[in-house]
């Protein structure tokens, strides 16, 4: 599904506005907490975050000492990355590259990285077997890797609770792409069960299988999500339910951390 760069560019400031609303924060706090769970300690990683955008999933590891390679296809997201390092004084651990994931095997043609990001990637591509193996193709053995994408079954609770209109309900449970509400563009969804096959295919087994926003989404009044008390009782409930089945199964993400083997 290719997708200019200029959709990302001219779509910047929306994009801070969605990382910097609750449910924004929401998904970067959750999706952090999840990788921890895996993350060695007192160990230098070298992090590749693909389509890592503006740096707000890898920089603060950047700030914990690991070293960060981010690729994206935007420049204006790129630049904006370089800025926030340079404004923690971090400039020294981050390595940009513009470019998309198919520039992968030429940027890295051997495996290089302990820990690879991948989120919000996969729904913009053509092919996800081809895009799951590249991806982990740059991945040393024993590595880890995070994959975050739109939660298709999601869609369809929405629709449910958003009007109650059966036939748009009936559309949702097959339709095979949806319109990203951010950089107005069709997006193709997946769910857990369709990245397990390709990750074995490449060689990495699932250690962990997340929702993130298993509540926020469903919930209707925005404006609440704002007060500080209750979004620290939604941040709880949300951190309590990502990894709980069946709770998980509804997030409007799923995270997938899987270790390449061989």
């Amino acid at each position: 599904m290719p997708t200019s760069s200029r959709t990302f560019d001219d779509h910047m400031a929306a994009w801070k506005e969605w990382q910097d609303a609750p449910w924004g924060r929401l998904r970067y706090r959750i999706a952090q907490v999840n990788l921890f769970r895996y993350l060695p300690d007192e160990t230098t990683l070298r992090i590749l975050d693909i389509g890592g955008g503006n740096g707000l999933d890898s920089i603060p590891l950047a700030a914990l000492g690991h070293e960060i390679t981010l690729v994206d296809y935007s420049a204006e997201m790129l630049s904006e990355a370089c800025q926030n390092a340079e404004e923690m004084n971090l400039s020294d651990a981050l390595t940009v590259h513009h470019a998309d994931l198919s520039a992968l095997p030429t940027l890295f043609p051997e495996p290089a990285f302990d820990v690879v990001l991948c989120h919000n990637v996969l729904q913009y591509v053509d092919d996800l077997n081809l895009a799951v193996q590249t991806i982990c193709d740059t991945l040393q053995p024993g590595g880890l890797l995070s994959i975050m994408s739109v939660n298709r079954h999601s869609s369809v609770f929405r629709a449910m609770l958003q009007g109650g209109d059966i036939a748009a309900i009936e559309q949702e449970l097959d339709a095979p792409t949806s319109q990203a509400s951010t950089f107005e563009v069709p997006v193709r969804r997946f769910a857990i069960e369709d990245i397990v096959q390709p990750l074995q295919n490449a060689g990495c087994m699932v250690m962990g299988q997340y929702g993130v926003r298993c509540v926020c989404d469903y919930l209707p009044n925005n404006e609440q999500k704002s007060d500080p008390a209750f979004f620290a009782q939604l941040e709880r409930l949300e951190l309590a339910l990502t990894d709980r089945y069946p709770y998980n199964l509804l997030g409007r993400f799923f995270q997938i951390i899987a270790r390449k083997l061989v």
